[in-house]
């Protein structure tokens, strides 16, 4: 019993410390429990009632997020001021109804109101905002932002001789499933959704067809569903279009902070609501990711330090099992507490310098073109106007020197004098 109570008061102490040296945290977690999204043809319970719709937020996960709120609340109490400040937090959640209210329940864990903010006596929660974009502008959180550069490599993911090659691999499996699910099963990803749907059955004690025994649960069936999360950020180039913008943010953050320049000045936390598609894509984008597949409430902690020992650094922490603290990632080429400047140095490649223009969006590879087109034009223009002036000033010395001609003679002393006055 001492030893435990001695190992818990060393963990407070050192949490003190760390939270002495935490200057900035950015957040990002998967949204909780929910409904299968998309269920398979023959599902026996796709017309079944759920209590809410197909992808929606259950009432486990609504719970399980305010619990994770609470765990923030454990972890940066003394960082985060007990009462809400939108100066020191903001929230930004896809624009998906179970994203959005994972989010507010996540933060009806974190922000209990007291004093001031407890509006109504007989409700133990406030209203704290959420920001969101639409899907197809969002290339921040989001699956579904537009970007046609990335549609093309994903199709070309789909027919490459790598994913030919795993359903040749595992033919009479996807055969199977297919029969069985009605499913025409021809890549990882397809497969995924309908180990997805069972999953979700399982969890809510559905009994599951007969059928499904043979592959569900384990086995290549949840192997090849785990690296359909890969699919996305598959390339260096995918990288740089689907994990990228997301790491972009993060140190454009994380500069504004060192620099003095973050507004507000007392912002100390971003915080991310998403989908399992967007922990992995950033995990693997930074070539930390396991090839599980991100659990419900999962997050990904990207965390900034200061000490008069290291200067800034960078902490990657990923919680995915609530029975243990998160584990810390390291980044390829760094150590655990990764200098500020090496880890900008490791994920420069990663970073697209203009989104649009390598997703090679309608308009953007034009408004470049036509930019260089004005750039040049300018430059030719300049290039005339600086001839003709040289032109104008060669004829301005011809006819001074043809005024000066009759004067050749002059003394030396006397031409002193004149280029002296």
């Amino acid at each position: 019993m001492t030893k435990a109570i001695s190992l818990i008061f060393a963990t407070r102490i050192f949490t003190v410390f760390a939270l002495q040296d935490l200057k900035l945290v950015h957040i990002l977690y998967r949204h909780g429990d929910r409904t299968p999204v998309d269920p398979y043809p023959n599902d026996p319970y796709k017309r079944e009632s759920w209590n809410v719709g197909y992808g929606q937020l259950t009432s486990i996960g609504k719970r399980a997020h305010f619990k994770l709120g609470q765990w923030f609340r454990e972890r940066y109490d003394g960082f985060l001021s007990s009462n809400y400040s939108e100066e020191e937090i903001i929230v930004r959640s896809t624009d998906v109804d179970r994203t959005l209210m994972s989010a507010m329940s996540n933060l009806a864990g974190l922000y209990p109101p007291s004093g001031y903010q407890k509006w109504n006596p007989d409700l133990d929660w406030q209203p704290i905002p959420v920001h969101t974009v639409p899907l197809d502008l969002d290339n921040l959180l989001s699956s579904h932002a537009d970007c046609p550069r990335f549609d093309h490599l994903q199709d070309e993911i789909m027919r490459s001789d790598w994913m030919t090659s795993i359903v040749k691999d595992n033919q009479e499996m996807f055969q199977y499933i297919s029969q069985h699910s009605g499913f025409n099963l021809s890549d990882i990803v397809h497969l995924n959704y309908v180990y997805d749907t069972l999953f979700v059955e399982t969890v809510h004690n559905k009994t599951l067809p007969e059928w499904t025994k043979k592959y569900f649960p384990g086995g290549p069936f949840e192997e090849l569903s785990d690296l359909s999360f890969i699919v996305n950020t598959h390339t260096h180039e995918l990288k740089r279009l689907k994990g990228g913008p997301y790491v972009k943010e993060v140190i454009s953050h994380i500069d504004d902070f060192v620099k003095g320049t973050m507004e507000p000045k007392k912002r100390k936390v971003f915080m991310y609501s998403a989908h399992d598609t967007t922990i992995s894509s950033i995990l693997n984008t930074l070539n930390v990711f396991d090839v599980i597949a991100p659990p419900y409430r999962s997050a990904v902690l990207i965390e900034l330090y200061e000490n008069q020992e290291l200067g800034y650094h960078v902490k990657i922490l990923y919680r995915n099992d609530t029975t243990r603290e998160p584990y810390q990632l390291i980044l390829p080429g760094c150590e655990a507490n990764c200098p500020l400047f090496k880890f900008k140095d490791l994920t420069a490649s990663i970073i697209p310098d203009d989104w649009d223009v390598e997703c090679e969006k309608a308009g953007y590879s034009s408004r470049s073109q036509a930019v260089q087109n004005v750039t040049l034009i300018a430059a030719v223009a300049s290039s005339v106007m600086a001839t003709i002036v040289m032109m104008a000033a060669f004829v301005t010395i011809c006819k001074c020197k043809k005024k000066e001609a009759a004067h050749r003679y002059q003394r030396v002393d006397q031409l002193e004098i004149a280029i002296e006055n």
